[in-house]
């Protein structure tokens, strides 16, 4: 039923069928409203919270926020996901997305990888040195001799296997040598520590870092107070506002001396801000480090919400969030890249070398938006336009937003901003970018750590057939 109303008062007192579902339109604001049980609606229409199913030909449809009803929900259709950026989302930018109905906790990388130079490929008795960090001393490098005599690439992989296959430390970190049709000789481990990233050579050996180089890095990050880098740039508004209400002993989120210039790394919370910090104070004194922020911002709350309003990240821009889409800020490209890839271990078995890569690549519907290729691991940018909505579970409510109310109508997997999210983004060769749930901005670290992998497929509205 499609019905018109002037206003959206007249709108609100007409009485709506509870089995019927009906449209309305309403003159004065220009609304479009859903009412009734499992209303559906095209790709035009697909608000942030709409359910994305399939029906029993595998056609694509939307199901309208808070109509969806389990128990009318019709026998043939197959729940696929929540659209998590929809056309009234502030960051549409002509393409939805829709965040699977499942999600799950998967490092971004088991292995790290280096490519060796240095060595010499003469048939005659040579030695090259490692210097490896290792797990009970970490931060030590014990340096290691490795004799060769090869003349092929291939005669010095063996050569290397075997003494990896016979010394600590390299059994237990699992440590193997490759080499490609070129003849370049690359040495992958399992990777459980950022230091192992400091790995290097010595003896004439060089080490060089060499994963994945199809994927660029970049530590940009820009938000609206000009900072163009780095972490703190907030990704989840209410979970940074959560935690920075908190008086929060921290020199970096509570100044220890006087601001005099407006600071714009990572925010600041609230009572520091506000300079009665119990944590700043000279006896009964407070410490007030924060007046010449105060005279820009303003005083009180409102003075502090504006001033971490200034922490937003600055969105739409010509390059993306993190600095070249098409270089470094590609989700789809990225997670390609990765799933699929796997690292044989040296008792012979193998592991997903990139698991949050997989795991989005993974999910796969019988229609050709939804098929294998087209879920991948958010971009920065578009975790970001994700998260910065997300109510839950900063406020203790499934319903708290529209994303997570749709989520708990089908089961699906919630998504909290108290997580740590990661985005197919990386911030150099051993870090990654992600969303702190922590403390709810942009931070960077290692890759080896299990993080959220939340599977999303993006449908541009103006050439996808729904």
């Amino acid at each position: 039923m499609i019905k018109y109303y002037e206003t959206e008062a007249a709108y609100a007192a007409d009485a709506k069928s509870a089995f019927e579902s009906q449209v309305s339109f309403i003159g004065a604001s220009n609304a479009v409203k859903f009412d009734g049980r499992n209303v559906v609606v095209g790709l035009q229409q697909a608000c942030t919270g709409a359910i994305a199913v399939l029906d029993g030909n595998s056609a694509l449809h939307f199901i309208a926020p808070d109509t969806y009803s389990s128990s009318s929900f019709m026998g043939n259709y197959t729940v696929v996901g929540v659209v998590a950026i929809g056309i009234d989302h502030p960051d549409f930018r002509g393409k939805i997305a829709i965040a699977h109905k499942n999600n799950a906790s998967k490092a971004w990388s088991a292995i790290y990888s280096f490519k060796l130079t240095g060595y010499t490929l003469d048939g005659t008795d040579r030695t090259g040195k490692l210097k490896v960090n290792q797990s009970g001393a970490w931060g030590t490098y014990t340096e290691y001799t490795i004799s060769y005599n090869a003349s092929t690439a291939a005669d010095l992989v063996e050569q290397l296997n075997e003494y990896f296959q016979a010394n600590a430390p390299f059994t237990t970190q699992n440590w193997r040598a490759d080499a490609d049709s070129d003849g370049n000789i690359t040495l992958s481990f399992l990777f459980t520590d950022y230091r192992q990233a400091s790995n290097s050579g010595a003896g004439g050996w060089t080490l060089t870092a060499n994963l994945l180089p199809d994927i660029a890095s970049s530590s940009a990050m820009i938000r609206y107070n000009g900072q163009r880098s780095g972490a703190g740039c907030i990704s989840s508004w209410q979970r940074a506002i959560t935690y920075f209400a908190a008086d929060l002993d921290n020199a970096d989120y509570n100044p220890t001396a006087d601001v005099t210039s407006p600071k714009r790394g990572y925010p600041i919370c609230k009572p520091g801000y506000l300079g009665h910090s119990e944590y700043r104070k000279t006896g009964s004194t407070y410490d007030d480090h924060c007046a010449a922020l105060r005279a820009i911002y303003g005083e009180g709350e409102a003075g502090w919400l504006k001033y971490m309003a200034t922490f937003i990240p600055m969105r739409p821009t010509v390059y993306g969030q993190i600095g070249n889409i098409n270089r470094v800020d590609d989700g789809l490209k990225n997670t390609y890249i990765m799933a699929g890839k796997t690292f044989t271990k040296q008792d012979g078995t193998s592991i997903v070398a990139f698991p949050a890569a997989d795991y989005c690549a993974a999910v796969t519907y019988n229609h050709e938006l939804l098929n294998r290729g087209k879920w991948h691991l958010p971009s920065a940018d578009i975790m970001q336009s994700i998260m910065f909505g997300i109510k839950y579970n900063a406020v203790n409510n499934r319903n708290a937003d529209a994303v997570n109310k749709a989520l708990y109508a089908i089961g699906g997997t919630a998504i909290s901003n108290g997580s740590l999210v990661w985005s197919s983004s990386r911030f150099n060769a051993y870090y990654a970018w992600f969303s702190a749930g922590t403390v709810g901005f942009m931070s960077h670290y290692g890759m080896y750590y299990t993080y959220l992998a939340l599977p999303v497929t993006l449908l541009d509205v103006r050439e996808a057939n729904s």
